[in-house]
């Protein structure tokens, strides 16, 4: 049998995730056997465990997949936005996710089995660890922007920092979660600048942030 080249090799990959995602999202990871994977991606268990060690590895790369960290998020809007509009900047962050939660359906699709689900087994949540790294690392960036504004004199008076950054996270994990878990109650598709204005308005002095022209085209 010829080896199989790179880009071969990437494809079998991709299609393998693909096909765990939906057999994840429909049966839960607990009860999602390789063999199930391995059928619907038309492969063997082997070219499974080529590609990953194991059900948790795969998981990883799944969610690794679709998870843009804010870091890096942060770094491509800056390309965008001058240094000195850090409310701008948040305001564009926290639209970024709630429109890719609306329109990109692979990224709902992993974040509600992360959610929704990954059973908690003996082991504890499949995900745990991967989880609780990227929540803290949402909140250190949500924060450091937060002090930007807060030396800005920006911050609503009465109001810390911590306690406008959690209110922030609230909303974020609140959104996900609600949208994901009650579908037919909350809607993903919605006026979300008007919602972040309003969320923004209640912490911070709004009135300095401007349009982003050249987002908005992107």
């Amino acid at each position: 049998m010829a080896r199989k080249t790179k880009s071969e090799s990437a494809q079998t990959r991709e299609r393998i995730l693909d096909a765990a995602e939906v057999e994840m999202e429909a049966r839960g990871v607990s009860q999602t056997s390789l063999e199930r994977i391995a059928k619907r991606a038309a492969v063997t268990r082997g070219a499974i465990y080529w590609h990953f060690s194991d059900k948790s590895a795969l998981l990883q790369a799944m969610i690794s997949r679709t998870a843009l960290p804010l870091r890096d998020l942060r770094q491509c809007l800056s390309q965008h936005i001058p240094g000195d509009e850090p409310l701008r900047l948040l305001r564009e962050m926290l639209l970024h996710g709630l429109h890719r939660l609306a329109g990109d359906q692979k990224h709902r699709r992993v974040c509600h089995i992360i959610l929704h689900r990954c059973e908690i087994t003996a082991q504890g949540h499949p995900a745990e660890a991967l989880l609780s790294a990227m929540f803290e690392e949402s909140r250190e960036v949500l924060l450091s922007l937060c002090r930007e504004v807060e030396r800005l004199g920006q911050l609503r008076s009465g109001l810390t920092v911590d306690a406008a950054t959690d209110v922030l996270m609230a909303f974020m994990c609140g959104n996900y979660e609600c949208t994901l878990r009650h579908p037919g109650l909350y809607e993903v598709d919605r006026d979300w600048d008007a919602i972040v204005d309003s969320v923004l308005f209640g912490l911070f002095d709004t009135t300095v942030i401007t349009p982003c022209s050249d987002l908005a085209a992107d």
